[in-house]
């Protein structure tokens, strides 16, 4: 899988933009060089056909590139800067904005993104998950904790209402070849979030609560990514 990658990646990223880039100076080479060449000289021709056929065999090539690293384009749609923290262009490595970073890692998109990358390997990870439920409202699930029950946090999403289980269910992502880290990827250091089950006798309404100073499962949970949370 590296090695395709590499070799599809040089060719996307560096090889075809360079071969462009030499053909469009070829091109206003050509323009200028047919426009002041005597019509009636054979050189006009056999400039405008050596143009043509230089034209004609990187056609073919991208089309043979393209035909052998298809792939390459279909996984590269689901890579973001939450996935890699650098690409490169003819060479040149544009980093990403750590403030774009930061919120592609609390994507939604980002665990089906990682589920699609062939890089990338994913291992259940399941908790036991003790605190006690105070409530939903709307979208807003609460919990307290405390030695008093005195403090309250929050998950935004849905939650699995069970018999009895009382479980926190996360994907942990690791790379197949740990060279990819070396070319900007990301060895996924959170667990993300997948699912949470609690017991269908604990499910009510929020009441008699302050969230006002709620924490967000974010903060709560340490090591586990649960995408936004807004509350």
């Amino acid at each position: 899988m590296y090695a395709f990658w590499m070799r599809a990646e040089q060719f996307y990223t560096y090889t075809m933009p360079l071969i462009v880039m030499i053909l469009l100076f070829l091109a206003i080479v050509f323009v200028f060089a047919y426009s002041y060449i005597d019509p009636n000289k054979p050189v006009r021709k056999y400039v405008t056909r050596g143009f043509l056929g230089l034209v004609g065999l990187c056609a073919l090539y991208f089309l043979w590139g393209h035909l052998t690293y298809n792939h390459w384009v279909e996984q590269n749609e689901y890579i973001t800067p939450g996935i890699r923290s650098y690409q490169t262009i003819l060479g040149i490595r544009t980093s990403e904005d750590p403030s774009i970073v930061k919120s592609y890692r609390r994507s939604d998109s980002l665990k089906e993104n990682l589920l699609a990358l062939e890089m990338y390997e994913a291992k259940e990870v399941t908790r036991p998950f003790d605190y006690t439920y105070a409530g939903s409202l709307e979208n807003n699930h609460y919990f307290t904790y405390g030695d008093e029950d005195q403090y309250v946090f929050t998950l935004q999403g849905d939650i699995n209402w069970t018999d009895s289980t009382r479980e926190l269910v996360g994907l942990e992502f690791s790379l197949t070849d740990e060279r990819f880290a070396d070319i900007g990827f990301y060895n996924e250091p959170d667990i993300i979030f997948d699912s949470l089950s609690l017991p269908e006798s604990e499910q009510k309404e929020l009441s008699d609560i302050d969230t006002n100073d709620a924490l967000s499962i974010n903060d709560m949970i340490g090591g586990w990514n649960f995408g936004r949370q807004f509350y």
